[in-house]
C-alpha cells in the first residue's frame, strides 16, 4: 500500500494537490493549539494556584524552558533537514517522515493535556513533553514543507499551490484560535483542553496517514538525487552563508513571523484584561473570524494581483508593509477608547492589518521558494529540505521571542496576580466538581469576572500590555520591510530566466 508513487512534469496531479493542501488544515490545527494554548494551559491550570512568588517562579521556569528548547530546536531543524535530504526510502523521500512525525507528535500532543499533576512536578513534566513534541513535530514539518517547492517550478502553479495551502492552514489556525477560548471560558481549561487535544491529535494523524497513502511525489532527476546523497551536514549552513537570497528571505520571514504571531500569542490575555473573563471568549471568537476572513481574502486576492493585474511582488510587499505598520499604530491608540463600545472599530482596523499581513506572508513564502532555484542555478544543488529546515528554524526562534514579549508584558504590567487567582479557582473547581464541565465553568467564571475586564485592571497595566500587543510587532514589520527592500534581488523576470536554464540543464542530463 505504501508504494513510491511519483509523477513527472510541472502539472501536479489533482489528488496530490488537494490532499497535500487540505492536510495542512489539521497540521496547523494541532500546531496552533499547542503553540497558542499550551502556555495558557500552564498559566491558568497546569501550574496551579498558590503563593504568588512560587507561581511567578514556576511560570518563569516554564518560559525559560520554552526559550531554551526553541533554541535547541533551531539546531534540531537543520539536523532533521539534513537527514531528510540524505534519505530516500522505497516509498518516497518525504512521505516516510511525514507519517512517522505525525504518528509520534499526535501521541505527545494527547499526553501533554492528559496529565494530572501540578506545581513543580508539572514544570518538570512540561519540559519533557515539550522537548518530545518539538522533536517529533519537526520530523513531519520539515518533510511536509519540503514537498511544496519540489512539486513544481512553474511560477503560476507554485503561487496557486501556496495560496490553496495557505487557505487550509488558515482554516486550521482559526478553528483552534476561535473555538478554544470559547470552550475554556464555558467549561474550564482542564476539561476543554483535554478533549480538544484528543480530537485535534486524531484528525492530524488521520489526515497525514491518508496523505502518505495516496500522495505522489515528483520524480527527481538523477543529478538532483546524487547531489542529495553527496550532501554533508555543513552544506546546510553553507546554503545560508553562500546564498544571499536564502539569507535575505530567512531573516525577513523571522522578522515577519515574530511580529505577526505576537498579536496571536498575547491575544487571549488581552481580551481577558479588556473585556472580562466570561465575555473574552465571545469577543475573541468574533475577532478571530475577522482575522480568518481577512487572511483568506488576502490569500485569494494575492494570485489575482500577480496573475491578472500583473503586479510585481515587491510592489505588493511595499504597499502591504506600509498599511500594516500604520495599522499597528492605530491598534495601539485603541487603548484610549472604551473597548466594548468601540469594538467594531477594533475589528475594522484588525481586518486591514490582517489582510495586509497576509499579502506580506504570501510574498515571503514565494521568495524563499524562488531562492531554491537561485541555489540550483548558481551552485548546481537545490537543497529543498535544507532551506525549509532554516525556515522552520525561524518559526521556532520567532516563537522564543514571542514568549519573551509575553513574559515581559505580563511582568511589567504586574498581571501575574490575575492569572494566579484564576489558576487557583480552576484547581478548586476540579477538586469540588470533578469532570462536571458546566459547574467547573460557572465556578471559575464567577471568580475570574471579579478580577478581569477594564473595570478591574488598571489603565497603566493595560497600556503596558498594549505596547507588547501592538508597538513591538509594528516595529518588527517595519524592520522586515527595510531588510527585504535592501537585500532581496530576485524578481519575476530573472527567476524565469533561471527556470528556463535549469530546464535546459535537466534535459541535457536526461539525454546523457
Amino acid at each position: 500500500m505504501l508504494q513510491n508513487k511519483t509523477f513527472e512534469g510541472e502539472k501536479v496531479p489533482k489528488l496530490t494537490k488537494w490532499l497535500f493542501c487540505s492536510s495542512g488544515m489539521f497540521r496547523d490545527l494541532v500546531y496552533q493549539f499547542v503553540s497558542m494554548f499550551l502556555l495558557m494551559y500552564a498559566q491558568y491550570c497546569g501550574i496551579g494556584g498558590g503563593d504568588g512568588g512560587d507561581y511567578i517562579a514556576m511560570y518563569s521556569a516554564i518560559t525559560v524552558i520554552i526559550i531554551v528548547l526553541r533554541i535547541w530546536d533551531g539546531f534540531n531543524d537543520p539536523i532533521m533537514g539534513f537527514i531528510v535530504e540524505k534519505c530516500h526510502f522505497k516509498w518516497g523521500k518525504y512521505r516516510p517522515w511525514i507519517f512517522l512525525g505525525a504518528l509520534l507528535s499526535s501521541i505527545v500532543t494527547f499526553l501533554m493535556f492528559w496529565t494530572n499533576v501540578h506545581g513543580w512536578a508539572y514544570v518538570a513534566l512540561f519540559a519533557v513533553f515539550y522537548f518530545l513534541w518539538d522533536f517529533t513535530y519537526t520530523m513531519n514539518d520539515i518533510a511536509f514543507w519540503s514537498v511544496l517547492p519540489s512539486l513544481s517550478q512553474n511560477e503560476k502553479i507554485r503561487a496557486n499551490l501556496t495560496t490553496l495551502l495557505s487557505i487550509f492552514v488558515s482554516i486550521g489556525s482559526f478553528t483552534a484560535g476561535g473555538l478554544v477560548p470559547i470552550l475554556s471560558s464555558s467549561f474550564g481549561y482542564t476539561i476543554s483542553y483535554k478533549y480538544f487535544a484528543l480530537i485535534a491529535a486524531l484528525l492530524y494523524f488521520i489526515s497525514q496517514l491518508i496523505l502518505v497513502i495516496f500522495m505522489k511525489e515528483k520524480k527527481r532527476t538523477n543529478d538532483v538525487e546524487q547531489s542529495s546523497e553527496k550532501m554533508k551536514f555543513k552544506d546546510i549552513f553553507e546554503v545560508l552563508v553562500k546564498n544571499n537570497q536564502v539569507r535575505s528571505s530567512i531573516v525577513g520571514i523571522l522578522l515577519y513571523y515574530t511580529g505577526a504571531s505576537i498579536l496571536v500569542t498575547l491575544g487571549l490575555n488581552y481580551f481577558y484584561f479588556n473585556f472580562g473573563y466570561s465575555a473574552a471568549g465571545t469577543y475573541q471568537l468574533i475577532f478571530t473570524i475577522v482575522y480568518g476572513a481577512a487572511t483568506i481574502l488576502g490569500q485569494i486576492i494575492y494570485p489575482l494581483l500577480v496573475n491578472k493585474l500583473k503586479l510585481h511582488r515587491m510592489t505588493i510587499f511595499s504597499w502591504a508593509s506600509v498599511v500594516t505598520v500604520c495599522g499597528y499604530v492605530l491598534l495601539f491608540l485603541y487603548i484610549f477608547l472604551n473597548p466594548v463600545t468601540f469594538f467594531p472599530l477594533l475589528c475594522f482596523v484588525g481586518f486591514i492589518v490582517f489582510f495586509a499581513q497576509t499579502l506580506i506572508s504570501m510574498v515571503l513564502y514565494i521568495m524563499i521558494q524562488d531562492s531554491i532555484e537561485y541555489n540550483e542555478y548558481h551552485f548546481n544543488v537545490r537543497r529543498e529540505s535544507a532551506v525549509f529546515s532554516l525556515r522552520a528554524f525561524t518559526a521556532k526562534l520567532g516563537s522564543s521571542l514571542q514568549q519573551i514579549v509575553l513574559y515581559v508584558s505580563l511582568l511589567a504590567g504586574s498581571l501575574y496576580a490575575i492569572s494566579n487567582q484564576i489558576s487557583g479557582a480552576e484547581m478548586d473547581a476540579i477538586s469540588q466538581f470533578g469532570e462536571d464541565a458546566v459547574l467547573v465553568g460557572e465556578y471559575v467564571g464567577n471568580i475570574a469576572n471579579q478580577i478581569t475586564g477594564v473595570e478591574n485592571v488598571e489603565f497603566w497595566q493595560r497600556c503596558v500590555y498594549q505596547v507588547g500587543f501592538t508597538i513591538v510587532p509594528g516595529l518588527l514589520m517595519l524592520a522586515c520591510f527595510v531588510w527585504i527592500k535592501r537585500t532581496y534581488k530576485i524578481n519575476e523576470e530573472n527567476h524565469q530566466i533561471m527556470v528556463l536554464e535549469l530546464e535546459r540543464r535537466h534535459k541535457n542530463e536526461n539525454a546523457k
